[in-house]
């Protein structure tokens, strides 16, 4: 008799294992829908809130990092301001010894300047002879117009013509000079004073202008060109000055801008006694005089002292020309 799990048409034999495979099979979907169900409930429930606890907590470590980062900055900004104030005032204390250096630096240059600009002691000494030279013969000058002051005289001039073919000194001042030999009429003789004082003075002025400059060739003041001694209170025009003598003394000195102090001295030949004196700045470049100032002595007889002043201590008449020229009185000193 065969067995029935051989017979051809009878049912299969049941299979041990497929029951453990089947339960694993339904275990598998059970844990899919069980993993699917979560996943839709977390699309449909929204995300777990946070408990106040935890919000205060974050706020406050939000605030906390805000405030350090503004004091950070905040002191950084600081830092910057003070960093800008120290390297300011650095600053201008290094300009300031700087512009030390550099006013100690203009200095040397103007004294370098100063010593190229001074003349050798060989031109120094022309310049000087050359003031000494210029001073004589203005005060020669001067001396020849206090020679010819006063009244026409006629004592010196001769009495009587040279006679025929002759001259004399008086010949070139006559219209019609003498052929004869005889005495020269009283009218002859004052055209031939009055011809000999015009050509001894007329010519002076002239001659004196191109050693002043214009500022002491001023007509509303002390005029250079003139006659000094007209400036003098003291003496009279309508009286003989021949007995006066301007000197002129030696220049000795420079003074700061290279001027050449020159100063003459009008005296009375019969005491020796001082009237006037003159004083003047000659520029050696220009080779001219200017700044002159003029003051004169009082009278030893008055009890005014030797400042220029009177007995009732009023200026006797110093007067000054050029540009800041101060009025002075009393005699200078040599070589002033």
């Amino acid at each position: 008799m065969a067995d029935e799990s051989d017979s051809p048409g009878g049912p299969p034999a049941p299979d041990p294992g497929q029951g453990g495979r089947l339960a694993q099979r339904l275990g598998l979907v059970s844990s899919v829908q069980q993993l699917e169900e979560q996943q839709e409930q977390q699309r449909e429930d929204p995300a777990p809130r946070r408990s106040t606890a935890g919000r205060g907590r974050v706020l406050l470590v939000r605030i906390g990092y805000w405030s350090v980062t503004v004091l950070v900055m905040l002191g950084a900004l600081v830092l910057f301001a003070m960093a800008g104030s120290i390297s300011a005032h650095h600053q201008a204390g290094l300009e300031e010894q700087a512009q030390d250096g550099f006013d100690a630096q203009e200095r040397t240059t103007a004294a370098q300047q100063g010593l190229a600009d001074l003349p050798s002691q060989t031109e120094a000494r022309r310049w000087l002879a050359r003031a000494t030279t210029v001073g004589e013969d203005l005060a020669e000058a001067q001396n020849t117009y206090l020679d010819h002051t006063g009244p026409i005289t006629t004592d010196d001039l001769p009495e009587q013509t040279p006679g025929p073919g002759g001259r004399d000194e008086c010949h070139p001042y006559l219209d019609d000079p003498a052929t004869t030999t005889r005495d020269y009429t009283e009218e002859e003789l004052t055209t031939c004073a009055e011809g000999l004082r015009q050509s001894a003075v007329g010519g002076l002025e002239r001659a004196l202008t191109p050693h002043f400059a214009v500022s002491a060739r001023d007509s509303d003041g002390f005029n250079a060109v003139s006659q000094w001694h007209s400036a003098v209170p003291t003496l009279d025009d309508d009286a003989p000055l021949s007995g006066y003598t301007w000197t002129a003394h030696e220049a000795q000195a420079f003074e700061r801008d290279l001027a050449i102090r020159m100063v003459w001295v009008l005296t009375e030949d019969e005491t020796g006694r001082t009237v006037a004196w003159l004083s003047g700045r000659f520029d050696p470049l220009v080779n001219k005089f200017d700044d002159m100032v003029l003051g004169t002595v009082a009278a030893e007889s008055e009890e005014g002292a030797e400042d220029g002043t009177d007995a009732d201590g009023d200026d006797t008449g110093d007067t000054s020309a050029g540009d800041g020229a101060d009025e002075q009185g009393g005699e200078p000193e040599d070589g002033e």
